[in-house]
């Protein structure tokens, strides 16, 4: 293993240790770990925030993977059952959100700011979208996905002003519930319209 991917493995390991809290990962307690410099650290990532980013967002991706949605019986209507899954799916995903509050609020800004193709946010996304059976078109299925997960990230990263401006007190796992279900119910009309033709 070289330097960096050690580095790398040994920060993972100090973020896991500490439950995410991110103040007890220290550079000088990374480099100690890792029989390596400050210098190098700064060498290969710029900064210690930089690393904790990287580190971060291959533990999301690890749990996004490892995410497997409960089998539950659904509607029979094809529509209805999308919307259940859909709302299943995301008060997990959501509940991930607030068990892990700070490497969630890490990966979401890592990829708000890095805007890339493939991130943990996009992987979340292609993960919803398999709640989706109906037969809809996909544009209709994207922007469903897109709302939602904008929605969620936006709440969790502004629990107060959701408090304040929305009345739902996220902080609380039954109005977090509540606040999924609702922000589904009043997105989900633009999927199940039925187009002509």
């Amino acid at each position: 293993m070289n330097q960096k991917e050690k580095i790398i493995e040994v920060t993972t390991k100090l973020i896991i240790e500490s439950k995410g809290d991110l103040s007890l990962v220290t550079a000088r307690k990374i480099a100690e770990k890792a029989d390596a410099s400050l210098g190098l650290i700064n060498y290969h990532f710029e900064n210690k925030d930089k690393l904790i980013t990287e580190c971060v967002q291959r533990i999301i991706y690890k749990e996004i993977r490892a995410f497997v949605p409960k089998d539950t019986v659904y509607s029979d209507d094809e529509y209805e059952a999308d919307r259940q899954r859909l709302t299943f799916w995301a008060k997990q995903v959501f509940e991930f959100f607030y068990g892990n509050k700070s490497i969630s609020k890490v990966s979401i800004l890592g990829d708000l700011q890095n805007n890339m193709p493939k991130s943990n946010l996009v992987d979340m996304q292609r993960g919803l979208l398999l709640a989706l059976t109906a037969d809809v078109d996909n544009q209709k299925k994207n922007m469903l996905v897109f709302s939602l997960t904008s929605i969620m990230e936006a709440a969790f990263l502004q629990e107060s002003a959701v408090s304040e401006r929305l009345g739902y007190e996220l902080s609380k796992p039954n109005e977090r519930e509540r606040f999924i279900e609702d922000t589904i119910d009043g997105i989900i009309g633009f999927y199940m319209k039925k187009t002509d033709g």
